[in-house]
């Protein structure tokens, strides 16, 4: 009982240590990402930000050449780690760092393969070389600051985050952030080259996956010993199954969302690529603020899901999933009603999409949030080959409704087509299978529907409220009418999700975390 007690509390000490890293980290990003999305825009313009979208998007298909390798591997870490099984660790980074190697190459021939093509997915191609763009100079460059994460030293990150150590990477991280955007921001202001611009983010991810060895070295020296012995043909072969498994998957993520750039460039152009990566730079910086969430206890609920009764797994993935709706509800809502509001007053009218485009953001939002819950659970609990089915039905939905409206409805048919994906596929069979192959049927899955359609219909009467009441409150002063419109958004959400289910275990729960954190803290300042 001491023992399960001490690692329970190790297990969310860990986690409140990563989730306050990430939160410090994240808070600084966005002011930078907005500092330096402003100077992008006055010096070099919407064309500019149309190829960065696209671009970015294009690597992050090639990606894909991942296979899947980094979250198999983090699976099979968790057992060994918590063992202290030194040398089934050693086997296993050897394996990954050959792997990474590998994939490194790949991506950059594949790359190269894809310059010829560039002028089909840019509608107006031709009308780069008039404002001075070279397009191919660039991908290029984009190329070789994908390739340069998987050949220096990446892989060695992953021993942190399957240990519950992200935080001390983090930190590490946000400092050479820090240090990109300042330097990005200084090339913009007096170089305005969008090609140094980017050989900057070359030379600090390098740097930052250097730092980030030297820091795992330190920590775990006795997982950097040369190790003779190496993983089994079988061995292998399983991981490989996994891997072709979650390979489905991200198949899956890449097309539900980092095909949307490509669809707009190839049929409507990139100065609508622009203006959408305004609007998906508030999904990010919500996505990215979020989703630390679930980075920072990934490693935590591996552990838990590797030594608890399914009583625990069942009671800390609902807990999850009332949190999921309450923080992406929040978001989501916020986005749909105060985005445009915001986007005028920081770069002006002519930059916004009108509504319902921001409404339609919010609503995948959301989703996207449901979504990484039922994948973290499925990833840590190894259920990698039991749905590998609806990966390839989300990419037929997306792909055909995307296509279909964007020449119907434009900019708004292709983010249809990425709900309707997410609603006909992820939350028609993943509750299914993870019930019953993660958490062993401890409770029928029409729970889990029945409790969600109940979260959604309070979503949808808070954001229309949300939305009435922000656009009939609005004060003199631009910014304070805006201000005063988030406090509504950010206040009425969690309020009202907390009021409703006051009585239930997922509130006890995390109000009993909440007053953990605030007497610890109080303890040590008296």
């Amino acid at each position: 009982m001491i023992r399960v007690a001490i690692k329970e509390s190790s297990r969310t000490k860990n986690s409140v240590k990563n989730i306050f890293a990430s939160l410090g980290g994240q808070l600084l990003v966005i002011v930078l990402r907005f500092v330096t999305r402003t100077v992008f825009i006055h010096t070099l313009g919407t064309e500019y930000l149309g190829i960065n979208g696209l671009f970015s998007e294009i690597l992050s298909m090639l990606s894909l050449t991942e296979l899947g390798i980094d979250t198999a591997i983090n699976f099979q870490m968790y057992k060994p780690l918590a063992e202290h099984d030194d040398k089934r660790v050693r086997v296993l980074m050897k394996f990954y760092k050959q792997a990474y190697r590998i994939i490194g190459l790949v991506i950059f021939l594949l790359g190269l393969c894809l310059i010829p093509v560039l002028r089909f997915l840019i509608k107006d191609y031709d009308s780069l070389e008039g404002l001075g763009i070279n397009a191919v100079l660039i991908f290029i460059l984009y190329l070789l600051q994908s390739v340069s994460s998987y050949l220096f030293f990446a892989y060695r990150s992953t021993i942190m985050k399957a240990n519950q150590k992200k935080y001390i990477l983090d930190i590490a991280g946000y400092a050479i952030m820090l240090a990109t955007n300042i330097s990005q921001i200084l090339v913009l202001v007096y170089l305005r080259n969008f090609v140094i611009y980017t050989a900057t983010v070359i030379l600090f991810n390098i740097i930052q996956n250097v730092i980030n060895a030297v820091i795992v070295q330190k920590y775990y020296p006795q997982f950097f010993i040369k190790e003779e012995e190496s993983l089994s043909k079988a061995e292998v072969q399983s991981l490989f199954k996994d891997c072709g498994a979650l390979f489905v998957y991200k198949i899956n993520a890449v097309v539900l969302k980092a095909t949307d750039n490509t669809i707009l460039s190839t049929f409507i152009g990139l100065k609508i690529v622009g203006l959408y990566s305004n609007y998906l730079l508030f999904y990010s910086i919500c996505k990215n603020m979020l989703s630390m969430l679930y980075t920072s206890v990934k490693a935590s609920m591996g552990n838990l899901f590797a030594v608890s009764d399914d009583q625990k797994k069942y009671l800390f993935f609902e807990i999850m999933n009332y949190l999921t709706v309450i923080l992406y509800g929040t978001a989501g809502i916020g986005i749909a009603v105060c985005a445009n509001e915001f986007i005028s007053l920081w770069i002006g009218t002519e930059y916004t999409i009108k509504q319902p485009f921001p409404i339609l953001i919010g609503i995948e939002l959301i989703f996207n949030g449901l979504k990484n819950n039922l994948g973290q659970i499925r990833n840590i609990s190894g259920a990698f080959r039991q749905m590998w089915f609806r990966p390839v039905l989300g990419i037929i939905v997306n792909l055909g409704v995307s296509i279909i409206l964007v020449n119907i409805c434009g900019i708004y048919g292709v983010i249809i087509g990425t709900i309707s994906a997410d609603l006909l596929t992820n939350f028609m069979v993943d509750p299914g299978v993870i019930h019953k192959y993660s958490l062993n049927n401890y409770k029928p899955v029409s729970n889990y529907y029945i409790k969600n359609i109940k979260y959604f219909i309070i979503l949808v009467t808070v954001g229309i409220i949300d939305y009435l009441l922000c656009k009939f409150l609005v004060v003199n002063i631009a910014w304070l009418s805006l201000i005063v419109h988030v406090l509504i958004v950010a206040s009425t959400v969690p309020v009202t999700f907390l009021l409703l289910y006051r009585n239930s275990n997922e509130y006890d729960y995390l109000i009993g975390i909440v007053r953990k954190i605030f007497n610890k803290r109080k303890s040590c300042n008296s």
